[in-house]
């Protein structure tokens, strides 16, 4: 007979989930305000969403640094904080953005500033986690959140961007989940702190190193594409045209924070087990991403195509 498991919520250490939690009742507070009232203007909406975000940043400096959550799957450390401050601020920057134009209608909808805050959400969860399966789900909540952002500015080619956009990243969802798969195969775990240590003691076997090496491909491409490192970086420009000028600017930095400290998390391990050749293979792919992207960047005569291609 199985023996209950007594969890206290002193151990469940709940203010390291804080910051996500505010952002998302906010986003529910949104959706219940226009149920109550539909005609509310849109500037009560950005200022709600500003007020929100301001809390998180808040509840954010409040985190205790090396503490960990919920079951351990929740990691503050200095780099998941400076992240989230860093994805916060810049979400403070752009929402502001929809006073100052008419032309972009998606800013009138309530729905659009919950998605918004439920991306944001995502991308906490994503860089305040070293357990594999909490960030994806940060990645896939932030990422659907997106595709309907980019979809809401409703023109021809927003719709074909979010569609592009999605099938992307349901392919770099799947890379993701067959590396990780890999991984918890080898070492019985998904946090990586605890796939370190074993790894660290079995990297004599050869069938390891090749399972190792599969696993760290896996998840090279799956982050190739969220950060669109060439070559797979063939949906940017596309997706960034469809989008709207300010969302187009917001997508160049904020999700780019939270996929890079996720992939500092993850391919950081394997380079500190000696695995070189992953080190070797980022050094390479950085190297042709900043030079061949910079020089089609060159020869756009869009400006978001341009942005697009610089920020690859």
């Amino acid at each position: 007979m199985l023996q209950p498991i007594n969890v206290s919520l002193e151990s469940l250490n709940l203010i390291t989930l804080a910051p996500m939690l505010i952002v998302i009742a906010g986003a529910l507070i949104i959706l219940i305000l226009d149920l109550i009232n539909n005609k509310l203007h849109k500037s009560l909406y950005v200022m709600l969403t500003l007020l929100i975000l301001f809390v998180d940043f808040g509840a954010v400096l409040g985190l205790n640094v090396n503490e960990r959550g919920f079951f351990d799957v929740m990691l503050i450390d200095g780099i998941s904080i400076i992240s989230q401050l860093m994805i916060i601020v810049g979400s403070m920057i752009f929402i502001p953005l929809a006073l100052t134009s008419r032309r972009f209608h998606e800013y009138s909808y309530p729905e659009f500033f919950a998605l918004f805050l439920f991306m944001i959400a995502g991308f906490q969860f994503m860089v305040t986690s070293d357990n594999l399966i909490l960030i994806f789900v940060g990645i896939e909540t932030a990422s659907l959140a997106l595709y309907t952002l980019i979809a809401l500015h409703n023109r021809s080619n927003s719709y074909e961007a979010a569609v592009k956009y999605f099938t992307m990243g349901a392919l770099a969802a799947a890379f993701y989940a067959m590396g990780s798969a890999v991984i918890y195969g080898l070492t019985g775990s998904i946090e990586l702190y605890k796939v370190a240590e074993v790894m660290a003691t079995r990297l004599d076997e050869t069938g390891l190193m090749i399972a190792i090496f599969g696993s760290s491909v896996l998840l090279l491409v799956a982050f190739s594409f969220k950060l669109s490192l060439f070559p797979f970086h063939t949906w940017a420009p596309d997706v960034y045209e469809g989008a709207s000028a300010p969302l187009a600017g917001f997508m160049s930095v904020v999700p780019k924070i939270a996929a890079f400290v996720v992939s500092i998390r993850i391919f950081g391990m394997y380079i500190d087990l000696g695995v070189e050749w992953v080190r070797i293979i980022i050094l390479v792919m950085a190297v042709l991403t900043m030079t061949l992207a910079n020089i089609m960047a060159l020869v756009q005569e869009d400006v978001k195509r341009m942005l697009a291609y610089s920020s690859i």
